[in-house]
C-alpha cells in the first residue's frame, strides 16, 4: 500500500465533499462528527463521478440515479432512486438500475498527521 496526502484539515468541512486525486483516482472527502473519511468518486452503479451529488449529514447522493453511499463507510443506503434529480416509482428503479444490485463503493481509512490527511491506495 502506498500512503498519499489527500488535503490538509483546513481544506476538509463536514458542510461539503472536497474532491481530490490520489494515487490516479478521483476520492471525495469529507469530515463527519469530528472524522475525516473518504470514498471514491465512483458510483458502483454505473462509474459515474458523485462529487456534484447532494452531500448531507455524512451521506452523498449520486446526482445521475440517486443511489445514497455514507461517506465514512461507503456503505449504499439506498439504490438507484432517481434519474437526473427526478424521483423514480418502483418499477422504474428496476429498470434503471440495468439488473444491478446495491453495491457499496470503495472506501479508504483517512490519517492523520498534524494538519495533514493521508489514505491508503
Amino acid at each position: 500500500m502506498t500512503k498519499i496526502k489527500i488535503a490538509t484539515t483546513s481544506e476538509v468541512s463536514s458542510e461539503k465533499v472536497l474532491k481530490v486525486s490520489a494515487g490516479g483516482q478521483s476520492v471525495l472527502v469529507a469530515e463527519v462528527g469530528g472524522q475525516y473519511c473518504a470514498i471514491a468518486n465512483k458510483c458502483p452503479h454505473m462509474g459515474l463521478p458523485m462529487a456534484k451529488g447532494k452531500y448531507e449529514n455524512g451521506v452523498i447522493t449520486c446526482p445521475f440515479h440517486g443511489s445514497k453511499f455514507e461517506i465514512c463507510t461507503g456503505k449504499n443506503t439506498e439504490w438507484v432512486e432517481s434519474f437526473a434529480g427526478i424521483p423514480l416509482p418502483g418499477v422504474a428503479k428496476k429498470v434503471v438500475a440495468m439488473g444491478k444490485s446495491s453495491t457499496d463503493v470503495a472506501s479508504f481509512s483517512v490519517t492523520q498527521e498534524g494538519d495533514d490527511l493521508f489514505i491508503d491506495t
